[in-house]
């Protein structure tokens, strides 16, 4: 048994729900039972496999996780705090209603993902896909950042973008309220007019005569 799969066996078995400074690379977690309120600090985990996981409203401190696998993970409702994914998978996962807060993602794949209701707050997304994600009705604040994403086809939905900016993003085909009220105030290059001038009822000239 590896590492992490025996220190949260550790804590069911003493009704316990912590996990404090686990070191795992390559372990496959799949099929874990159910872990609401979890709390987990300092893990470090490389290469794990934790597709599936359902933990809503757990807590995740100060952890450092790479090249994991969290594909159609439940983690709804639950909470990052000076966290750092990178090169993860997080395709289907259901993270609505999480609060970030002072966290990272860094090349990960979250296309599909539900972000619905989650608040970011001075959280950086670099390199990230999100397209085809649900992105509505979130909380951008304290610096949150989006750098060089891939949001085509996401679903922005009441998600204010004001004092954003998504120059390096690709925002070809995001989905806003009729009234567009989302874009208001967000900074963007402009080469990116063009994927915004359809939504806007605007037609472009064909250059002719």
């Amino acid at each position: 048994m590896g590492e992490l799969r025996q220190a949260i066996e550790d804590a069911l078995a003493r009704e316990d729900p912590y996990v404090e400074g686990v070191s795992a690379s390559g372990e496959d977690l799949d099929g874990l039972p159910d872990l609401p309120f979890f709390e987990f600090h300092g893990l470090e985990l490389d290469r794990c496999a934790l597709r599936g996981l359902r933990a809503p409203k757990a807590s995740f401190y100060d952890c450092a996780l790479r090249g994991c696998d969290l594909s159609g993970s439940q983690l709804e409702e639950a909470y990052f705090a000076r966290t750092q994914l990178a090169f993860c998978k997080l395709e289907g996962a259901q993270l609505t209603k999480s609060f970030w807060r002072s966290s990272r993602l860094a090349d990960c794949m979250c296309r599909y993902a539900n972000w619905g209701e989650v608040t970011l707050e001075g959280v950086r997304l670099e390199d990230c896909d999100l397209r085809e994600a649900f992105l509505s009705e979130m909380r951008l604040k304290g610096r949150t950042r989006l750098e060089r994403c891939d949001l085509a086809q996401a679903d922005l939905f009441r998600t204010t973008l004001k004092g954003m900016d998504l120059s390096t993003c690709n925002i070809a085909g995001i989905a806003v309220s009729d009234t567009h009220a989302e874009l208001r105030g967000m900074r963007i290059a402009p080469e990116q007019a063009v994927d915004l001038v359809g939504m806007l009822g605007v037609k472009l000239a064909d250059g002719g005569d």
